[in-house]
């Protein structure tokens, strides 16, 4: 609940005006452009429809956000999901106009929608999809497409952490990679098992990579652009019997593995670089996953068998 203020004196600006200021701050703020772009695709959804640009913000009041969102409710090509993804931009720019007293103060909420588990890769499309192509017969692009999904399936990154690693930030006798670009700003760093070891010194070897390369770069040296990389994974997964094709579901699915596999949500936490644990166990409700941290602790499996080798009174069933 937003902490009501004393009544202040409302300031006059265009929204125009007011929402470029707006953005001059988020920018400020070190924000992803990804987040950016958000932010102004989704404002400017709510500042067209109420045709508002060149009006003065003191008129702006509830009835317009929920207009907006009725609307948007009744476009059939608008998920419920992407709905309130819209909301939550909007609602943190009018909030910004509240309270630097460019409008009145009113509560606005975000429509509800029912959350969908998200589907990650099978077993069986991972085996697919991870097996080393064929020398004889595999493109160049098909080669490097192949490293990355292995890459993405064995450490979870984002495409943008992924596209902008250099050379010279794989530590090979170390097996990690030290990633410079993240989503909340902060580097991390990525550990990677012997096997994934191996097909990136091939792959070096194989494009004759030097430290100042991108890992996934152009024949130009610049890094792959993140629309050319989604376009290469989603022809190399169809070209392969795979109807998935999301990048970000590799990520969900190291997530998902990971955690059934050793129970550790911390170590998960930040190998995918959340800010919080809360983060990170919301996004494994969301992939079906049941958090057990009440049981991740087993100290009868830890020291059983050590008990059984000391004197028994009698069997028990």
């Amino acid at each position: 609940m937003r902490r009501r203020r004393q009544h202040m004196e409302i300031i006059s600006a265009t929204f125009r005006s007011a929402y470029e200021t707006f953005m001059a701050e988020k920018k400020a703020m070190n924000l992803s452009s990804q987040t950016l772009a958000t932010y102004k695709l989704h404002i400017d959804s709510f500042l067209v429809y109420n045709d508002l640009y060149e009006c003065t913000t003191p008129i702006l009041g509830p009835d317009m956000y929920l207009w907006w969102i009725e609307d948007m409710q009744q476009d059939t090509k608008k998920k419920a999901v992407t709905v309130a993804s819209y909301c939550r931009s909007v609602r943190a720019f009018i909030y910004w106009l509240q309270d630097n007293h460019y409008c009145s103060e009113f509560p606005m909420s975000i429509p509800k929608y029912q959350k969908e588990v998200k589907e990650t890769y099978t077993d069986e499309e991972l085996s697919i999809l991870l097996e080393k192509p064929n020398d004889k017969t595999c493109s160049e692009v098909d080669y490097q497409t192949w490293v990355f999904i292995n890459l993405i399936v064995a450490t979870g990154l984002r495409l943008s952490s992924a596209l902008n690693i250099k050379v010279s930030s794989y530590i090979a006798k170390d097996k990690k990679i030290y990633i410079q670009t993240t989503k909340n700003k902060k580097g991390q760093v990525a550990y990677i098992n012997d096997e994934v070891c191996r097909i990136l010194n091939q792959y070096i070897k194989r494009f004759e990579l030097t430290d100042s390369d991108y890992m996934f770069c152009t024949a130009e040296g610049t890094p792959l652009a993140k629309r050319t990389m989604q376009d290469n994974v989603a022809t190399y997964n169809r070209k392969n019997g795979v109807n998935k094709t999301s990048i970000h579901l590799m990520r969900h699915t190291f997530a998902k593995n990971y955690y059934e596999q050793t129970k550790d949500i911390y170590t998960l936490c930040r190998l995918l670089g959340h800010s919080n644990i809360g983060i990170t166990e919301n996004y494994l409700q969301d992939l079906g996953v049941s958090v057990e941290n009440a049981t991740a602790y087993n100290p009868q499996q830890q020291y059983a068998k050590d008990s059984q080798k000391k004197t028994r009174r009698g069997k028990m069933k």
